[in-house]
Formats: structure tokens, sequence, C-alpha cells
């Protein structure tokens, strides 16, 4: 009897240690609400807010690391995207590349543009919940998330084109 008291204290106090740990965890970001805060330097050092991009103009903001061959796809129709669109469109991408040397190549061989973020402490995966690479969130001007889109083919480029249009 009494072991089994001490099993249902102990079952109790290790549920009332997760829920306390719960409550302090960041929400999942969901469509319909505001993106987590995201604070990353980019590859000159200069610490990044992503409060200064989304306020702007409509913005893609893409999570990826450049050895990946679905996240090298989108980043190429991404700077064709962000080319084309005129000035209408802010693309800012999150780098979970280790070797900063590997990236600045990457990015200087094809050409990419928009700003590059560097997350080598992989913080913004829980904040963001990132699971696959790339994984894409489409925010607009005030902030809040449209589309979120987990991993990259050619669905997800017509999408990112007609939310872009809209």
């Amino acid at each position: 009897m009494i072991d089994m008291k001490k099993l249902v204290i102990s079952m109790l106090l290790t549920g009332l240690v997760f829920c306390s740990f719960a409550a302090f965890a960041e929400p999942a970001p969901k469509i319909g609400y505001p993106t987590p805060i995201l604070e990353l330097a980019n590859l000159e050092g200069k610490t990044v807010n992503l409060k200064n991009y989304a306020e702007a103009k409509p913005l893609i903001l893409v999570f990826f690391a450049s050895w990946s061959k679905s996240c090298q796809t989108e980043m190429a129709d991404l700077q064709q995207l962000h080319a084309n669109s005129k000035g209408n469109l802010k693309v800012l991408a999150v780098s979970f590349d280790k070797k900063i040397k590997n990236l600045s190549n990457y990015i200087t061989k094809n050409s990419i543009l928009f700003p590059i973020l560097i997350d080598k402490k992989l913080s913004s995966l829980d904040k963001f919940q990132i699971l696959i690479l790339p994984t894409t969130f489409c925010i607009n001007r005030q902030g809040i998330i449209e589309k979120i889109f987990v991993d990259y083919d050619d669905n997800v480029k017509k999408a990112l084109i007609e939310w872009q249009k809209s």
C-alpha cells in the first residue's frame, strides 16, 4: 500500500514538473499568429531582428542548410522570386551551416543577394519548430504567419509565387 502511494505521488510530481516546463516553453508558430522573436547575426556579424523585416513588406523566411539539395533548389528559386519582385517582397534566410566559409562560398557561387542570418547554435529550431529543412514561412506586413511549408518541391514553388502575388 505504501509503495502504491509513493508511485502515485511520484507520478503526480512528474506531471507537475512537465506542466511547469511546458508553461515556459514558447508556443509553436501557427498560421494566423505572430512570428516568434528571432535575433541572429548576419554574415557581417551584425545582429538582425526579424521584426525589422516583417513590418516593411511581405516576407518569406526560410530555414536552410547549404549542403541540402532541396534547400539549394529553393534558395535558387527564392533568389529568382526576390529579383523579380521589384522590391515588393523581402526574403530572409536562416542558415544552420556550421562552417561559415562553406556558406559564404555557396552564397557567392549561387549569387544569393537576399540577407542570410546564421544560427550556429540552432537556437531557432525550437522557436520555429523546425524538423525538416527547408522550412519556409510566409509572413505578412503585420508580422502574422500566413503560410508554412515543410520541405520543397514544385507545389511549394507555385504556392510561394501565388502568395507573393496576393
